[in-house]
């Protein structure tokens, strides 16, 4: 019963709270046709390539979902190279593009379909990269295409059966 009562405070807090009825989610039209000039924009299957490019007003918090293309046969190896491909590409032209002074951190979901337990496929996250701009402002964007993007990202996060864990 006492968490039931702490519980709804915080809740009641958190909607209250000055920054947070303040936070406004926008579309970013320069970010988007940046990262749309600099990928290949069919995915090669049923889905929408970049259903949200959003800027967090608040904290200069960009989030980006794109669908990850479909190789031949559907080989994991390539899904996740082809992703890989995507959000360097997808990061430079965020931190390129003339929005990136109000950057401060971009937030990269690959989503592929999967099927669900009433057969019918779902977008999902099936890959994560966030990069600071102060991170960014570090890379060499010529050689990121054969590094590591566990040593280059602030996260990288590949679904387990992807990512080979």
């Amino acid at each position: 019963m006492q968490w039931r009562a702490i519980t709804a405070v915080v809740l009641i807090a958190a909607l209250l709270w000055p920054g947070a009825a303040n936070a406004t989610q926008s579309d970013e039209p320069v970010v988007r046709r940046a990262i749309e000039s600099n990928i290949e924009l069919d995915p090669g299957r049923q889905a929408t390539r970049l259903p949200r490019v959003s800027l967090d007003d608040s904290n200069g918090d960009l989030t980006v979902i794109f669908a990850m293309r479909r190789p031949p046969g559907d080989d994991p190896t390539q899904i996740v190279a082809f992703a890989t491909d995507d959000v360097f590409t997808i990061l430079w032209a965020v931190y390129a593009s003339g929005s990136a002074p109000r950057i401060k951190t971009v937030t990269v979901l690959g989503t592929y379909a999967v099927v669900g337990r009433y057969a019918r496929p779902r977008e999902i996250p099936l890959m994560r990269a966030v990069l600071t701009a102060e991170r960014a402002a570090s890379l060499d964007w010529t050689t990121v295409v054969n590094a590591d993007p566990r040593n280059l990202l602030d996260v990288w996060w590949i679904e387990g059966e992807l990512g080979g864990g």
